[in-house]
Parts: C-alpha cells; sequence; structure tokens
C-alpha cells in the first residue's frame, strides 16, 4: 500500500535534502580546489525557494548557515559566536532570505499570470463555441422563418399579380408594373437571407463535413472577388471532431479574406490532407507577402484570432513569405484518432 507524505513534509524535506547534497559536493570538492563555501549553498537555497516556497527557502537559509558557520569558518567544528562568525552568518542569512523572499514571489507572479493565460484560453475557447451556436440559431431562424415568410409574400404578390393581369382599366398596366417591382425586391430580399445565412453558418459545414465547406467557400471566393482559387488536393472523410472542423473553416475564411484585402493576389492554392496523423491546411497565394510588422502590429487582430483558435485545438499555425513573393498560411492539429491515441496510450 502507497503511502502519500503530506505536502508541507515533502516541501521542507526537500530543503533539509538540498542542504544536504549542497553540503555533499562542497566536502568533495574542498580537498582539491579549496572552492568557496557558499555558492552551493545559495543554489540549494535558490532551488528550494523556486520548488518548495518562502518557508522551505527560509529553513534552507538556516541549515546552510549553521553548516557553513561549523564545517568551514575557521576555528571548524565549533560556533564560536565571535563578531566576525555573527557578522558573516547574519550576511549570508540575510542574503538567502532575501533569495528565497524574491525567488517565491517570482515563481508565485509566473504561477499566477500561467493560470490567468488558461482561464483566459478556456474562456476564449467556450466563447467561440457560445458564438458558433448562435450563429447556428441565428442562421436557422433567419433561412426558417424569415425567409418562409419572404416565400409567403412572393407568392401572394404573385397571386396579386395574376388577378391584375386579368383585369382592365387604365391602371392596370402601372399595377402590374409596381407588382412586378415588389416581385424582384422580394426576390433580392430572399438571397440575401440566405447568403447572411451562410455566412453566419454554412450548413454544408454541418451536413457534408470541412472538405466540402473548404471548397464551397473557395467557389464563393472566387466568385465574388474574381480571384482563382485551385484546389490542389482535398481528403475527405478525415476524423476531424466538429470544434476542430469549425476552426479550420474559420481560419480558412480568415486567410481568404486576407488575400482579398491585402495582397492583391490573383490566384490562390489550397491544400487539405492529413499529414502524420494531423489534419494540414495551407494556403498560399501570389501576392506582395506579408511583412513581420503586420505579424505582430496591433492591427493584426484577425492573425491573433487564427493563432487562438489552433492554439485552443493544441495545434501550429504559421504564416510565411512564398519564395519571397506572396504568403503562406499552414495549419496543423491533431485529428481525433490521434488524440483519442494519444490518451489511451
Amino acid at each position: 500500500m502507497r503511502v502519500s507524505l503530506p505536502a508541507s513534509v515533502v516541501r521542507y524535506g526537500g530543503a533539509v535534502l538540498s542542504v544536504a547534497l549542497a553540503l555533499l559536493i562542497t566536502l568533495v570538492m574542498w580537498p582539491l580546489v579549496r572552492p568557496t563555501s557558499t555558492p552551493l549553498f545559495l543554489v540549494a537555497i535558490v532551488i528550494t525557494a523556486w520548488l518548495g516556497g518562502r518557508g522551505p527557502g527560509f529553513l534552507a537559509t538556516i541549515l546552510s548557515g549553521a553548516v557553513i558557520d561549523y564545517l568551514f569558518i575557521t576555528p571548524q567544528f565549533q560556533l564560536s559566536g565571535a563578531w566576525d562568525d555573527l557578522s558573516r552568518l547574519t550576511v549570508f542569512t540575510v542574503e538567502g532570505f532575501t533569495l528565497s523572499w524574491v525567488i517565491a514571489s517570482r515563481k508565485q507572479i509566473g504561477d499566477q499570470d500561467r493560470k490567468s493565460r488558461e482561464e483566459l484560453r478556456a474562456l476564449s475557447a467556450h466563447l467561440q463555441s457560445m458564438i458558433e451556436r448562435e450563429r447556428g440559431r441565428i442562421a436557422r431562424e433567419i433561412h426558417d422563418e424569415l425567409g418562409q415568410e419572404l416565400t409567403g409574400l412572393k407568392f401572394d404578390i404573385s397571386w396579386l399579380r395574376d388577378l391584375a393581369g386579368e383585369t382592365t382599366g387604365s391602371q392596370r398596366q402601372q399595377l402590374l408594373d409596381r407588382l412586378n417591382s415588389t416581385l424582384k425586391s422580394i426576390d433580392g430580399a430572399i438571397s440575401s437571407v440566405r447568403r447572411i445565412a451562410t455566412e453566419l453558418r454554412p450548413p454544408v459545414l454541418d451536413t457534408l463535413g470541412l472538405a466540402a465547406a473548404i471548397e464551397w467557400q473557395a467557389t464563393d471566393f472566387q466568385n465574388r472577388t474574381g480571384i482563382k482559387c485551385r484546389l490542389r488536393q482535398i481528403d475527405e472523410d478525415m476524423p476531424v471532431s466538429h470544434e476542430g472542423a469549425t476552426a479550420v473553416f474559420r481560419i480558412f475564411q480568415e486567410a481568404l479574406t486576407n488575400v482579398a484585402r491585402h495582397s492583391a493576389a490573383t490566384e490562390v492554392e489550397v491544400n487539405l490532407e492529413r499529414v502524420n496523423g494531423r489534419l494540414t491546411l495551407k494556403i498560399g497565394d501570389n501576392g506582395k507577402g506579408i511583412s513581420a510588422t503586420r505579424l505582430s502590429g496591433s492591427h493584426s487582430l484577425g492573425i491573433l484570432g487564427m493563432q487562438e483558435r489552433v492554439r485552443l485545438l493544441r495545434g501550429e499555425i504559421t504564416i510565411s513569405e512564398k519564395d519571397g513573393h506572396g504568403t503562406v498560411v499552414e495549419v496543423n492539429i491533431p485529428l481525433e484518432n490521434s488524440q483519442s491515441g494519444a490518451r489511451s496510450a
């Protein structure tokens, strides 16, 4: 049966062990080179304070001071209490306490900073998930409810137009023109509703998967911007999670947006494939490239969003120039079977 020691015992025991190790090394080296006795003990204090905190650091300081005074300061093997001994011991103790305090405080600040980053990352993931769910809900409501209302209104106007065509009188043509104009406006509104709903959450991403969504987005981008979008290799049926597919698709959208806005490119090449158990998406253009200032500047919020999406999936993203001309965005994330395999291993 395993017996777990209290954390405090481990921390303070570590202080004793670190001082003992510093003493052992100093005793081994002492007959050979007569080193200064304090450095290794100061190292022991620093390590103890970093790993155990202020209390163990203070204990290591007191033990180190006593050991140094007893074994390495003349007269040896006694605590004389002389002024020279006391002054040296006091200086060493102050140094040790100061080091312990600074190191432990720095460690605590680092732990708090790391915890804050982890909490912010978790919050970011939660917000991303909520935003995507809300996008999907709004898209469905726009498409289903508003689209149905507009379609019904179109049928009513069509009926009125047919009815007006059977009437006679001087205002017949004017009425028909007005109804036809209204029908065109309704058709435009229906197209806008479909476009907005699709941009909020493309149905193809949920129904046919990531590969089909990439193909649809590439075609739509080419039609809207006139920039040729070549799909070099698109692997289908990759086991990517719902969150992973959404993140990769949003990164693809953001990359294409950057191409249209900033690159002055005429062509984009897209690869989506499985490489060593990871999903790899590569988007390369033949534009004017991207500068280092744009990668890290205050206006690169889109790039920061791409990096954060990949980081949440424990993936990697690189943005670099392509042969001195153009930009390449490459995204790598682990696939679901790789994640489960790693966990089971």
